[in-house]
């Protein structure tokens, strides 16, 4: 908004289908899905600017500019909407777009695991034994777990996913000195499960967010977006977060495999992108080469660097 004040510009913020009240259906039951993807949303978003600049035009003695703008998935849309649209858009600011639909992609893992060496090889050991601990408890124990993590509607594919995000969404997030620091804290404590909990709680790490039971509602809502993204990346983007190669900071299982049951799982039905069709439609990383005006921009410890433009 800087950029708009400082140029007298217009700032539109436009809602993305299927999110907040903009839905074209009446429920989410699966085959009322379809209509929600990238390119729908990138064809709404050409004729909303399309319509929404025509009085000013009118009153304009030359062409009003349109520049798009946004960060993760939505700086990725930004980028390809240049791309797609270059004759609405006259250019995009996207910051850690991820413009490349990666399947396995392990490099988050990587550059997560690189992020938080920077506080110590302490760090790395702490997150790899919580997540030893925290599996030998569920395979003698899953109602203690449960009970622990407040999360008595999961089971272990869903807790998995959402155990491994209190770590990395924690660094995603530029708090990784904060979590560095507070698992030296818990490491020997009785209560180390409980405190977790109420980590990621603090950090936006949701277990409904990652749960099957909440992920399979269909009924529409306005304040939650569960069943949508997790459609999304099921269906197109993929982005999943798979063990690193070396040091992983997540589950071993946590493989395609697992990721392909956990689509199939939310939707009870054989939900899984096609990559290569996603990254066709906008050139993956060559979009640099293939479109202008486009400026990328990441933090040095964002883990979605990998899946954008690095250069």
């Amino acid at each position: 908004m800087e950029l708009v004040k400082r140029y007298k510009g217009i700032g539109v913020a436009l809602e993305h289908r299927y999110y907040g009240e903009s839905f074209p259906v009446p429920d989410m039951k699966l085959e009322n899905m379809k209509f929600l993807s990238h390119t729908q949303a990138l064809a709404d978003l050409a004729h909303f600017v399309t319509q929404f600049k025509k009085p000013f035009q009118n009153q304009a003695n030359h062409r009003i500019k349109v520049f798009c703008a946004g960060g993760s998935y939505a700086g990725a849309l930004a980028a390809w909407a240049r791309f797609k649209y270059p004759h609405v858009f006259d250019g995009a600011l996207s910051s850690s777009g991820v413009v490349n639909a990666v399947l396995d992609f392990y490099e988050f893992d990587e550059q997560v695991r690189t992020s938080v060496l920077k506080s110590g090889k302490e760090c790395e050991r702490n997150i790899v034994t919580l997540l030893g601990k925290v599996k030998d408890l569920w395979m003698k124990d899953p109602t203690l777990v449960k009970k622990k993590y407040r999360v008595v509607f999961m089971e272990w594919d869903d807790f998995m996913f959402y155990f491994a995000d209190i770590f990395v969404i924690t660094v995603q997030y530029g708090h990784r000195t904060q979590l560095c620091d507070f698992l030296k804290t818990i490491m020997n404590d009785k209560n180390v499960h409980e405190k977790l909990s109420e980590f990621g709680m603090r950090n936006r790490v949701v277990p409904t967010s990652y749960a099957f039971k909440f992920i399979r509602d269909t009924k529409l809502d306005y304040y939650n977006n569960y069943r949508q993204w997790t459609y999304q990346f099921c269906s197109s983007l993929a982005y999943f977060n798979t063990p690193g190669r070396e040091v992983p900071l997540r589950f071993k299982e946590m493989n395609l495999t697992y990721w392909r049951r956990y689509c199939e799982k939310s939707f009870f039905a054989p939900v899984f992108p096609d990559t290569v069709h996603t990254n066709t439609l906008y050139g993956d990383v060559d979009i640099v080469n293939q479109a202008s005006r486009i400026i990328f921009t990441n933090g040095i410890e964002d883990p979605w660097q990998w899946a954008g433009i690095r250069r």
